[in-house]
């Protein structure tokens, strides 16, 4: 039997089972427990099931909801608190030095960036951003290195092993990022777990992390931790912090710019 119609019929399973367990598939279809494991992966990537401990269960409408929800398409990210970003953009823009690498994620908050740099100075920019890449192009001084990799065609990214790998192959002096949440004690967080990887590896390869979040992101929570305060150099924010967070950041050394 073809991966393909497997996978076809363990969603029909599902659907009827509500739930499913690995060691159950694997005899049903008479496969290795790895080869179901890799099937019910698959799935869960493309937003059919859940998986959970030994097994799967159906994403009920009400999940596929929340999802959306929490993953809305590029279209409509781009047109929220577009004035904030546009200001998070040219504050950023502003922190970057002359000949710098620069690795910029697919966020619409990270395009403002891309729109806003300073004509004057050179940089190498990596970018898993489709959009960000056509901007780039209209830049002399700007060399755009694409990460390659598999289009997302909800953000217009390129995620994935073959996207990965790439970025690990360069350095960067900055890496900028933005994300899905940031919380005091959860740290910073992000909707998408093949989003997640992509800006993992960015942050793993430069010097400092700008994270770039506006005022609906602070004191939010989702489902995929990026990374720790601590590892953030710079919060670029489109409002002023409270006390709470200043404090914060300021034990961990790191720099708050509220763009005007």
């Amino acid at each position: 039997m073809l991966a393909l119609e497997r996978q076809r019929k363990i969603i029909e399973l599902i659907q009827r089972e509500k739930t499913v367990k690995v060691v159950q598939l694997s005899k049903q279809f008479e496969v290795t427990e790895e080869t179901i494991r890799r099937d019910l992966e698959k799935l869960a990537k493309q937003g059919i099931v859940q998986k959970t401990y030994g097994g799967a269960l159906l994403v009920s409408r009400s999940e596929e909801k929340e999802k959306d929800m929490e993953d809305p398409s590029f279209d409509h990210r781009i047109k929220e608190n577009a004035t904030g970003k546009e200001k998070i953009g040219r504050a950023i823009a502003r922190l970057l030095g002359n000949q710098e690498t620069i690795a910029l994620d697919s966020s619409t908050t990270c395009l403002e960036v891309a729109k806003q740099l300073p004509q004057d100075k050179t940089f190498t920019i990596i970018t898993n951003s489709v959009s960000a890449m056509t901007i780039l192009s209209q830049y002399k001084g700007v060399t755009a290195i694409s990460t390659g990799g598999t289009l997302r065609s909800t953000s217009l990214s390129l995620i994935g092993p073959t996207a990965k790998s790439n970025i690990l192959n360069y350095y960067a002096d900055k890496a900028i990022i933005s994300c899905k949440g940031i919380d005091l004690k959860r740290g910073v967080m992000e909707s998408n777990e093949l989003e997640k990887e992509i800006k993992q590896s960015f942050i793993a390869v430069a010097k400092e992390v700008i994270l770039a979040v506006d005022h609906a992101k602070i004191n939010k929570s989702t489902i995929h931790k990026l990374m720790e305060l601590k590892e953030v150099s710079y919060i670029v924010t489109d409002e002023p912090l409270d006390k709470e967070w200043e404090e914060t950041c300021a034990k961990n050394k790191i720099k708050i710019i509220v763009a005007e």
